[in-house]
């Protein structure tokens, strides 16, 4: 059966990179790497290791971002997937691993290691291809190419709601059976809520019989504009609809009871239904992860200083 996966479960669960990790050995991991683009590992103490340098121009992306990937994520790496030379390790491995005479310390990765970054770097058409594979390997899946839409192709429609609450279901079930039940509960919860605020919206519509469209600004950059906005760092979610609200205010007060993380609260939301308030909300969204840090610009505009009286729409 064709099974509804695809990239971004990886990107997202750290225990489902660790679960597709556990069953892939380091000669199996550079077989998986090796499908995507020749990659050799060099062999330092009887293990095969690569340094960043060396990551960089296999996944044809830059060092800081090979970096960036292994810092903000650091204690997901397992002792066998990473290690930090220095010392008498960093003089025995200098010349094995083609290190500077001048380095004092340096960070190398196994095959395993790799496979990680790649599961966490999403800026790299390399990752995306070894993320593909993982994905037919683990989860049985068919090949998966993404589709780039040209700046001028029309915007694909969504599917009915049903097929989408079909997809999202079999992705649960899948996401169960490849982490053993162990689900990260925040992502349980956050498909739970989509589902259920689907359903919500579905039949508010079917009733009144409206062609309104009011949606939050995190349901619209993921469902109109096919961004994937974050759970945490700078650029989260909840920095998303504060940065709409400090700098487009314009866009509108309005809020409504919705489901999230598994409780009744008010979220702004937008009529998204207005070609004019739909303009204002991509602007927005593009400024926002163009920022290179949101959350510095939103203190500077005094975003988390105050707060204003809420203007609840009770439906």
């Amino acid at each position: 059966m064709s099974l509804p996966l695809n990239q971004s479960v990886l990107v997202e669960s750290p225990s489902l990179r660790t679960s597709a990790l556990s069953n892939l050995d380091d000669e199996s991991a550079q077989e998986v790497l090796s499908k995507a683009k020749a990659i050799v590992f060099a062999l330092w103490n009887g293990e095969g290791w690569a340094t960043v340098e060396q990551l960089s121009q296999y996944f044809q992306s830059s060092i800081p971002a090979i970096k960036h990937i292994y810092e903000r994520n650091s204690k997901e790496f397992q002792a066998n997937e990473t290690k930090k030379l220095t010392g008498k390790d960093l003089s025995d491995g200098r010349s094995t691993l083609g290190l500077p005479s001048r380095t004092s310390q340096a960070r190398v990765f196994s095959p395993s290691g790799t496979l990680r970054i790649a599961m966490l770097l999403t800026e790299s058409e390399v990752a995306a291809q070894v993320r593909t594979i993982i994905l037919e390997l683990v989860a049985g899946v068919p090949n998966i190419t993404p589709k780039v839409e040209t700046p001028t192709a029309p915007v694909p429609a969504l599917p009915p709601v049903e097929q989408r609450l079909q997809t999202l279901v079999e992705a649960m079930k899948t996401l169960a059976e490849l982490t053993g039940g162990k689900l990260n509960p925040y992502i349980e919860q956050h498909f739970q809520d989509f589902a259920a605020n689907l359903l919500a919206q579905q039949n508010q519509q079917a009733l009144s019989g409206s062609q309104q469209k009011w949606m939050g600004v995190v349901n619209f950059a993921e469902t109109e504009l096919g961004k994937k906005v974050p759970l945490s760092g700078s650029h989260y979610r909840g920095h998303l609809g504060t940065w709409v609200r400090t700098f487009y205010p314009q866009l509108g007060e309005r809020q409504e009871m919705r489901l999230v993380n598994g409780t009744q609260q008010p979220v702004y939301v937008y009529a998204c239904h207005d070609p004019m308030v739909a303009s204002g909300l991509t602007k927005a969204i593009e400024e926002f992860f163009a920022h290179p840090n949101p959350t510095a610009a939103l203190r500077t505009a005094g975003a988390f200083a105050t707060k204003k009286a809420r203007m609840l729409v009770k439906k």
